[in-house]
């Protein structure tokens, strides 16, 4: 044998036990609630859909190269008011998704970077307040914020009640209402990316540009703006994946040809295999391929950049000056306006909350009796409990799976390494509906449903609350693993190395040592997850509405959709559901004031 191959495998320490558990445990759960619900996402149209029946979605309602309507813009004259209704002409529910994911997208994308470089590089009188408005809309608050932009903005609305004074009304209906809902929501994400990346730009080399002679427009261009790609990129992935797979804004403006509200739609009228459509499953499929697809060719696209820093691992302060007067009056009469009215939809949430009705432009009967409603009917207090409950039990098998996942990625210089690191990300980036639609067809339609221990997962003759679990688990652990990895690198592998060697084993070095000193991060990132638990819409509407909600298996979001649909009681609860989001909102709030006051640590919105 070759002298070189025998010294390798002499050299080779045993596999350390504790780290193979930690590793079959996280590959196990990924594994299980990942990769094999995408697998057969993929795999089950194969044996029931023919080629004539993929090419029906080629034709309408699907997709179409002539679409419904005439104008986008239509506009007309009454009373001496001039209309303008902004409409959306029908592509079909596939283009219709694609087009309108990428012009939120674009929208959300300028807005964030032009927010991102003033706040970055400008010094102004308000900044504090500004910094603190900007992240508002990225509270979260299920449903109840996009029903409050159509209320502004929608048939009627407050802003058309407002200019019809002017001579003027400004409704958005359909599609466009939709695009400029998901706007006002995820534009935050593309700014906070963005000026994360803009502060780790070396200011040497903006002042070497304009030693040279760039200023202004071509510095940005040139210097500013490419080096800040990273943190533009990720953010416009995430925007583009989260258009796709919002119910919010669909069902706000009444939206019903996109992919998100088709798939839902099938799901919840099939209860079994033969009554689920094919239909739905190819939906998911092109849902999760399109934002695969988006991913791969945005993190490809950085990854062919280089983005050299001259000073490396030094310490710089960000370049600030103080604007122009064009620029203080871009701030002061654009800035901060757009700012102040995209926090309008988190308030107008509390609004809906805390009085009786809403019908004109302002509010009447302020009340307690919505939150009074939610914890004595018997629907809405035992769905609190489920997702509290679910989401308690979810943060468990997330702390497992991220403490392994992080420590493994920090420690063991292998390629399975890097593979589980790929894994404990990539949720992020999977749309929530195409997850829960594989989970389904696995555990509740498949030859897997009848297996024991799986037979237990199966959402349709048993409780979905198992599922529900680890469906959030492997949803939210992104957040808890990035959190904990951040905080093992601040950990020299020399202290575990100096137990080892004195003795210690594997486990007692984790418990003593290593876990005691990112306990802090664990805490952190087990809190956020905790929150975007509780909020999950994707699979708890899908998976923990395959039961009538009367059960008591729904979780809390499955009876808010419930409840604004109007499949239960067939009324207006919009209060109510107001009211159950501000509790989502108010915990939302303590664990950031926790997370960033008394644990110092930085709290981590989606996708930054």
């Amino acid at each position: 044998m070759n002298r070189r191959l025998l010294a390798r495998l002499a050299s080779r320490a045993p596999v350390d036990p504790i780290i193979l558990l930690m590793l079959i445990i996280a590959l196990m759960v990924f594994t299980l609630f990942l990769i094999a619900p995408l697998a057969f996402l993929f795999l089950s149209p194969r044996n029931v859909v023919s080629m004539d029946y993929l090419k029906s979605f080629l034709d309408y309602p699907y997709m179409t190269l002539s679409p419904l309507g005439d104008e986008w813009v239509i506009s007309f004259e009454e009373g001496g008011v001039k209309h303008f209704i902004f409409t959306w002409r029908n592509y079909g529910i596939i283009l219709n998704t694609l087009m309108a994911a990428s012009l939120v997208t674009l929208f959300a994308s300028i807005i964030g970077t032009i927010v991102a470089l003033i706040m970055a590089r400008m010094d102004f009188p308000g900044k504090n307040i500004l910094r603190v408005l900007v992240i508002v809309p990225l509270l979260y608050t299920p449903f109840v914020n996009a029903f409050v932009i159509f209320k502004f903005f929608g048939g009627n609305g407050i802003i058309s009640a407002i200019t019809s004074k002017l001579g003027f009304t400004v409704e958005f209906q359909d599609i466009a209402g939709m695009v400029l809902a998901q706007t006002m929501m995820f534009w935050p994400i593309v700014y906070l990316n963005v000026y994360s990346s803009m502060l780790q730009v070396d200011p040497s080399l903006e002042e070497q540009a304009e030693n040279l002679g760039a200023s202004g427009w071509k510095l940005f261009r040139t210097v500013t703006l490419p080096l800040s790609l990273p943190g533009l990129a990720s953010g416009a992935a995430i925007v583009f994946i989260f258009s796709m797979e919002d119910l919010a804004a669909p069902l706000a403006f009444k939206v019903e040809d996109v992919i998100s509200i088709r798939i839902v739609r099938e799901i919840l009228s099939s209860t079994t295999i033969l009554e689920l459509s094919p239909d739905a499953v190819i939906l998911a499929l092109i849902l999760v391929t399109m934002a695969s697809l988006w991913f791969i060719i945005i993190k490809k696209y950085v990854s062919l950049r280089q983005y050299a820093m001259i000073v490396r691992g030094g310490r710089w302060t960000p370049r600030r000056f103080k604007p122009s007067l064009l620029g203080y009056i871009f701030i002061y009469l654009v800035l901060v306006p757009w700012t102040i009215f995209s926090a309008i939809p988190q308030i107008g949430v509390l609004i809906y909350a805390f009085t009786e009705q809403w019908i004109g432009l302002l509010p009447s009967g302020l009340t307690l009796d919505n939150f009074k409603y939610i914890f004595s009917e018997e629907v809405t207090l035992s769905a609190l409990r489920n997702s509290v409950v679910y989401s308690a039990a979810a943060v468990i098998v997330i702390i497992v799976i991220g403490v392994s996942s992080a420590y493994i990625s920090s420690r063991v210089r292998a390629r399975i390494a890097g593979l589980l690191d790929l894994l404990s990300t990539i949720p992020i980036a999977i749309p929530g509906l195409a997850l829960a639609t594989g989970l389904i067809i696995l555990y509740g339609f498949s030859q897997a449903s009848t297996a024991w221990p799986l037979k237990y997962l199966n959402p349709i003759d048993y409780s979905p609350a198992l599922l529900l679990i680890l469906a959030y688990a492997v949803r939210r652990s992104p957040f808890t693993t990035r959190a904990i990895y951040a905080g093992l690198q601040q950990v020299h592998e020399a202290l575990e190395e100096s137990a080892i060697n004195l003795g210690a084993s594997r486990s007692r070095v984790l418990a003593t040592i290593v876990i005691p000193l990112i306990g802090l991060n664990i805490f952190s990132g087990a809190l956020i997850s905790f929150v975007y638990s509780v909020a999950e819409v994707s699979t708890s509407i899908t998976i923990g509405r395959i039961h009538p909600i009367d059960e008591g298996y729904a979780p809390m979001t499955a009876v808010m959709y419930e409840y604004l649909t109007g499949g239960y009681g067939g009324g207006n609860y919009i209060h109510i559901v107001a009211a159950m989001a501000t509790l989502v909102l108010t915990v939302q709030l303590l664990v950031i004031t926790l997370t960033n006051i008394v644990l110092k640590q930085r709290y981590a919105f989606i996708g930054v």
